[in-house]
C-alpha cells in the first residue's frame, strides 16, 4: 500500500508539473488571421470588436475577439500604418491617403480633401466629430468626422510623430523621433484643449518608440536606448524606471503596476511592480511584435506574418 501511494504521488507530481516554457506558451493565445501580411496597427472598441491593418492594403475586422477575421476590400494596395475603430459602423485606415467606412467595411471612401503626402502614422477620435491625425511631423485635427483636417502643430524638425494617445476629452499625447547614423532624438507633445493647441513637453536624447498613459497624469515611455521612463504629473517631469532588454518596440500599461512590452525579437514581457522587473510571458516567435494594446481586460498584440496574440487578464471578484 505504501508503495502504491508513493507511486501515485510521484505520478501526479509529474503530471502536475510544467516547465517555464509551458507557462509562457499558456500566457498568450495565438489566433489565425488568415494572412501572411505584416500587421502594423490594431484598434478595438471592446473585447470582441476590432480591426487590424497591414501591408499591401490589408484590413480585417473581428466580432469575436480575434477567433475569426473578415478581410475587407479598401480598394488600394497601400501598406497601411494606422487604423482606428470608432464604433461598429465607422472606422478608418490610412497610409498616404485616408480611407473611411460608415457601413462596417462594406465600402470605403478615400478622403479627397486630404492630399497625399507623407505617411499617416496614427488616427484617433475623441468622439464621432472630433479626431486627430499624425502625418510626418504634423498633427492635424478634424471637427467634422474626418472630412476636413487642419494642421494644429508642426515640429519643423527631422523627426516624425508616430504615437498618439487620447487620455480624456481634453488631454492627448503624441510622440516620436528618429534614429539613424549618429542621430538619436525624440520628443513628446501634449494638448489640454482637445487638440486645438500643442506644447512640446519633452526633448529626448533618444527616439521615443512608444508611450502608454493610464490617466491624464500617469504615463510611461520607452526609447531607442532601451530605457523605460515614468511620469506622475502629466509629463512635467520623468523618472527613469529601468533598463530593458530584447529591443522593445511597444509598451502598454494596464494600471500603475502591471504592464507589457513587445520586442523586435518576438517576445512579450510583463511587469507587476511598475516596470522595475520584467519576465517573459511569450517567446514562441522570432518575428517582431510591433504593437501591444489592452481593452476591457484583454491584451492584444500584432506582428509580422499575420501574427495576432491575445491574453485575457484575471479580474478581481
Amino acid at each position: 500500500m505504501k508503495k502504491l501511494i508513493c507511486f501515485l504521488i510521484l505520478t501526479l507530481g509529474i503530471l502536475g508539473c510544467s516547465s517555464d516554457e509551458d507557462k509562457i506558451v499558456d500566457a498568450f493565445e495565438k489566433m489565425d488571421t488568415n494572412t501572411t501580411q505584416s500587421l502594423t496597427d490594431i484598434s478595438f472598441i471592446n473585447k470582441n470588436q476590432g480591426i487590424i491593418c497591414g501591408s499591401i492594403g490589408f484590413l480585417a475586422k473581428t466580432n469575436d475577439g480575434g477567433k475569426t477575421w473578415n478581410k475587407l476590400d479598401v480598394g488600394t494596395t497601400q501598406t497601411f500604418m494606422s487604423a482606428f475603430m470608432l464604433n461598429e459602423q465607422n472606422f478608418y485606415t490610412a497610409r498616404l491617403d485616408l480611407f473611411a467606412t460608415s457601413n462596417s467595411g462594406t465600402a470605403f471612401k478615400k478622403n479627397e480633401n486630404l492630399s497625399s503626402g507623407s505617411s499617416i502614422f496614427a488616427i484617433k477620435f475623441y468622439n464621432p466629430a472630433q479626431g486627430l491625425l499624425l502625418r510626418g511631423n504634423s498633427i492635424l485635427k478634424s471637427t467634422d468626422s474626418g472630412n476636413n483636417w487642419t494642421e494644429k502643430y508642426n515640429n519643423e524638425s527631422f523627426s516624425s510623430l508616430k504615437n498618439l494617445q487620447i487620455t480624456s476629452d481634453l488631454v492627448s499625447y503624441a510622440s516620436g523621433g528618429a534614429t539613424y547614423d549618429n542621430t538619436d532624438a525624440g520628443e513628446i507633445v501634449k494638448t489640454t484643449d482637445g487638440g486645438q493647441s500643442w506644447t512640446k513637453i519633452l526633448n529626448s536624447n533618444s527616439n521615443i518608440l512608444s508611450i502608454s498613459f493610464i490617466s491624464d497624469n500617469i504615463g510611461y515611455y520607452i526609447n531607442a536606448k532601451n530605457e523605460l521612463y515614468k511620469t506622475i504629473n502629466g509629463s512635467n517631469s520623468w523618472t527613469k524606471i529601468s533598463n530593458l532588454t530584447g529591443s522593445p518596440l511597444s509598451v502598454c500599461f494596464i494600471n500603475e503596476n502591471t504592464g507589457y512590452l513587445s520586442t523586435y525579437d518576438g517576445q512579450i514581457l510583463e511587469t507587476t511592480n511598475a516596470g522595475l522587473d520584467w519576465k517573459i510571458v511569450y517567446n514562441k516567435t522570432t518575428q517582431p511584435i510591433v504593437k501591444i494594446i489592452a481593452k476591457d481586460n484583454v491584451v492584444f498584440a500584432i506582428g509580422d506574418n499575420g501574427l495576432f496574440l491575445k491574453k485575457k487578464l484575471k479580474t478581481s471578484s
